[in-house]
């Protein structure tokens, strides 16, 4: 019934929340003596620790945040506008 577009909406917006909660855990812990930043990317493919001097780089973050705040939203928007047509598709069948 739902074609790819679906599925690959889905796998983004894990991926986005996934990112999301990775730099909201760096931001949370800027200021934690010791905390080391978890790259996403990194994380993700099992690399090691980032080159910026093992610290929170407040900028990068809210960077990184409020881009992946816009993919997602934009995923978001994306994944409501289809199931929109799949409501009128199927509203427009009971009549």
């Amino acid at each position: 019934m739902f074609d790819e577009t679906f599925a690959h909406l889905e796998k983004g917006l894990k991926t986005s929340a996934a990112k999301q909660s990775v730099i909201a855990h760096n931001i949370a812990n800027a200021k934690t003596p010791g905390y080391e930043p978890m790259d996403f990317d990194a994380e993700l493919n099992k690399a090691v620790k980032r080159q910026d001097n093992k610290k929170v780089l407040i900028e990068e973050e809210m960077a990184a945040l409020s881009d992946n705040s816009i993919r997602y939203s934009a995923m978001s928007k994306l994944m409501v506008s289809k199931l929109n047509v799949w409501r009128n598709v199927v509203s427009q069948g009971r009549k």
